[in-house]
């Protein structure tokens, strides 16, 4: 904590040396709350009433120019989450500093620091390194191209739209060479391997159906377990058309082994290799915005292993060969003036879902409907419209799971800006349909939502 606010207060100090400098930040307070009761709930157990979620941010961002050629950039992120560890088992011990760690754990972490440089080595070749945000693709959040940086699914079941798919940025050496004004080669070498922040408790969800440990397969920091990726950008008829490859991991954990031949049953998870070839487009035709991206995947050898008692062990295949994703999707604003802004999205393979060997599916349990489970299709829309000189904002977003069942999720929204630099933002997360869905077993977890936010 005190090394924490050491660093904010060195940031304070020393971005006033830098003329060009630009500093912003945001405070917000967020809490959930369950809509319904639901005392057996796979993911939750809960009364109506009951807080779900509690959080308080800070973030803390600088950026600006050394010179003519060289820029910067950095975020801090501070949260802190009251009363989430706090139960009858624990009294409400401080830390040495005061700090009440058992009832409000505290998170302080750099989230991202990088310097550019402008024509590096040769005129129009741009070079940045540090931990970025490398953006690929062109779908609205939904993305299958965009690989560099993993998905943060560490809020994922908070439901909080501020972080409903966003990604890590990571620690990279990236090269950006223009070709007149609309062709780009790019090429990114990532020198770990890539994680998917995961949800506090996942490990105890993942082993809790087979009462069971879990175990990681752990890979050295190794040359060879270096990522990278390429791109060709460039635009043809007004459209925006890229090519890329990705080389390098799964984000999120692969199930590939159960043993139960030892005092306890035993996970086996790995993070096997994993290349992407993805081709993406988005353009404008008679005001609708459209875009779509390809991806096909082409996972790893990985070795299944199945043993059950004392009964010989299984080996097989976890993954096919290779499997597409995709998305396809348009936009469009009705009426004048402000207008209705649409938004509609299809969606072949979120992202935590894979196409697996039929032997996977038996042994393992692999199927639709589940978390980490085969490709689904998804149907996903938003509508919003602004009133009020836009302080007010009115906002209906959803989407359909199309599986061995249907789910659908309404997600209702209000954003009220109190001042330039104040905003409330309000909503709900309901879902309907077949429970035996992925997104239908939280039909009962229904979860409202308010969130203060101050930009500065």
């Amino acid at each position: 904590m005190r090394k924490a606010l050491g660093l904010i207060l060195v940031i304070f100090m020393v971005v006033p040396a830098f003329a060009e400098a630009e500093l912003s930040g945001r405070i917000k307070l967020f809490s959930s709350l369950f809509l319904s009761e639901n005392q057996q709930g796979e993911f939750f157990s809960h009364e109506a009433g009951e807080f779900a979620f509690k959080r308080v941010e800070f973030r803390l961002k600088v950026q600006g120019d050394v010179s003519d050629n060289i820029s910067y950039g950095a975020r801090l992120d501070a949260f802190s989450g009251p009363d989430a560890f706090f139960n009858s088992g624990y009294f409400p011990e401080s830390g040495p500093l005061a700090s009440p760690v058992r009832e409000e754990p505290f998170e302080f972490n750099l989230y991202e620091a990088y310097i550019k440089v402008s024509d590096f080595l040769i005129k129009n070749l741009d070079f940045t390194v540090g931990k970025q945000r490398i953006s690929w693709g062109t779908a609205d959040k939904v993305n299958v191209v965009d690989n560099l940086n993993p998905i943060d699914f560490a809020n994922f079941l908070t439901f909080d739209p501020d972080y409903f798919n966003e990604r890590r940025p990571q620690t990279a050496f990236n090269f950006e060479y223009y070709i007149g004004n609309e062709t780009k080669l790019q090429a990114v070498w990532l020198i770990s391997r890539q994680y998917s922040p995961l949800p506090s408790g996942f490990t105890y969800l993942s082993g809790r159906q087979f009462g069971a440990r879990v175990s990681i397969d752990q890979e050295k920091a190794l040359l060879k377990n270096t990522n990278f990726g390429f791109r060709a950008s460039t635009v043809v008829f007004n459209t925006d058309i890229a090519l890329s490859w990705y080389h390098g991991n799964f984000h999120l954990p692969v199930l590939y082994g159960v043993e139960s031949a030892k005092e306890f049953p035993e996970l086996h998870y790995s993070y096997p290799e994993l290349d992407v070839l993805g081709v993406s487009f988005s353009g404008e035709l008679a005001s609708v915005g459209f875009w779509g991206e390809v991806a096909y995947y082409i996972p790893g050898d990985i070795n299944g292993m199945l043993r059950l008692g004392m009964g010989p062990t299984i080996g097989f295949d976890v993954f096919e060969s290779g499997y597409f994703k995709y998305v396809f999707g348009m936009d469009y604003t009705i009426g004048i003036g402000n207008g209705i802004y649409v938004n509609a999205q299809f969606l072949h393979g979120f992202f935590d879902e894979r196409d697996y060997s039929p032997e996977a599916e038996q042994f393992l349990g692999f199927k639709k409907g589940q978390f980490f489970g085969e490709i689904e299709n998804y149907v996903i829309a938003r509508m919003e419209y602004k009133m009020l000189g836009d302080s007010v904002k009115l906002s209906l977003g959803g989407f359909v799971e199309l599986g061995e069942g249907t789910s659908y999720a309404l997600m209702p929204g209000l954003e009220i800006r109190v001042k330039d630099a104040l905003t409330v933002e309000a909503g709900t997360f309901a879902v309907f349909g077949d429970r035996n869905t992925k997104f239908g077993a939280f039909k009962d977890d229904k979860i409202g939502f308010v969130a203060l936010k101050l930009d500065f």
